[in-house]
């Protein structure tokens, strides 16, 4: 399996002139055409508040969003130093990135081929991705320390690991899961049970949280009732 999902950069809520960033714990490396023929190769790293923005047409996007725990491989960075943060491909990948954003504006019709061959070649073993990789898939279900022990480090140590090749830390990866993942069931429950069906102690542990994330309590949001834009 590869270690990168292809998607699409932005997802959109609410009226149809306002597109929503939800918040994220993945970091992605995007390539857009824009109407006027800009051109954008940028990585987006792992963001924990969600933005909202003018909806804003391109020609093209491309995302290939990394899997939890390899986005360091490929970026050559720390990934806490990209939290929040929108960077251009060539500021970390020096030449590297400006000949891959050559070739991109060159041939568009074959960016995701592009994206594929230069992630590939940048592809090395690297176990420290695949401990980090592991423990994303217990800590929605376990504590910090319980997956320590299940993977035989110490919890200092995971959580250091953790958050230089997430970006954030696991408290707070486990705190952007169950945001989204109220998104992802509030059609189907509510109140009491989607809090407990999501993760949380109670109702009130979900209001405050997801406020504190998304900028507006739950009801506001699905209303359409949106914070002021900001930039894309």
């Amino acid at each position: 399996m590869k270690p990168w999902d292809i998607r699409t950069a932005c997802e959109r809520t609410g009226d149809e002139q306002t597109l929503t960033r939800l918040p994220s714990t993945s970091t992605s490396l995007i390539f857009a055409v824009l109407p006027e023929g800009v051109t954008r190769l940028l990585v987006m790293g792992p963001r924990t508040h969600a933005a909202y923005f003018p909806r804003k047409d391109s020609l093209l996007t491309v995302n290939a969003q990394f899997r939890p725990g390899w986005a360091r491989t490929f970026t050559g960075v720390p990934v806490s130093e990209l939290t929040d943060q929108v960077v251009p491909l060539g500021d970390l990948w020096g030449k590297e990135g400006d000949r891959l954003h050559d070739a991109l504006i060159a041939d568009p019709a074959n960016a995701v081929g592009l994206i594929e061959n230069a992630l590939s070649e940048r592809v090395t073993e690297d176990p420290s991705s695949a401990l980090v990789h592991e423990a994303t898939r217990w800590l929605s279900q376990e504590r910090l320390p319980e997956t320590a022990r299940r993977l035989h480090v110490s919890e200092r140590h995971l959580r250091t690991l953790f958050t230089g090749a997430v970006g954030v830390s696991p408290k707070r990866f486990v705190q952007l899961n169950r945001v989204r993942k109220v998104l992802s069931q509030v059609g189907t429950q509510k109140g009491a049970q989607l809090a407990i069906g999501s993760g949380y102690y109670d109702q009130s542990h979900m209001t405050a949280e997801f406020r504190a994330t998304m900028g507006v309590p739950l009801s506001r949001y699905l209303a359409g009732d949106l914070p002021a834009d900001s930039v894309c």
